[in-house]
């Protein structure tokens, strides 16, 4: 039995927003989707899907472009969570104490757009929040979970 019909599988992540932290949620994601069987080129998506988001949620920094800033300072992570369903899997990334985000006719959003099923923001208060879903292959990858760990 797939593991997704037992329970949703859920994976949390806070990352600084330092760009040599920030490498550790395309390659989780990238974890993930190999786990339920994607092809290369669907991870590959979702990994620049990811990198996408997470320019859209670091505020530029002067002299610096996104997402790569300076270590230290006492700003808010990034978070992230992986959502495994049984038809999908949902990326969510939040920000709180962000900017707001950027206009959706930005490039960033045009990649997000075409590298997933569907894409949704929100800002709440002072949290920005980028959602991901894209639909899971029809295969049985993830039947072995024992095979399969992260």
């Amino acid at each position: 039995m797939p593991v997704s019909d037992e329970r949703d599988d859920v994976l949390l992540l806070d990352v600084p927003t330092a760009g040599d932290y920030l490498s550790v949620l395309p390659t989780a994601t990238a974890a993930v989707a190999t786990r339920l069987g994607f092809s290369l080129d669907e991870i590959e998506d979702l990994r620049a899907a990811v990198n996408a988001a997470v320019t859209l949620l670091i505020p530029p920094e002067s002299g610096r472009p996104r997402p790569f800033r300076r270590r230290g300072g006492a700003e808010d992570p990034l978070s992230c969570r992986l959502e495994v369903g049984a038809e999908d899997l949902r990326i969510v990334l939040s920000r709180l104490g962000g900017e707001d985000l950027p206009d959706s006719n930005t490039y960033q959003w045009q990649v997000l757009r075409a590298l997933t099923d569907e894409v949704a923001s929100e800002r709440e208060g002072s949290a920005s929040t980028i959602t991901i879903r894209q639909q899971r292959p029809s295969t049985e990858a993830d039947a072995d979970t024992q095979a399969h760990r992260i």
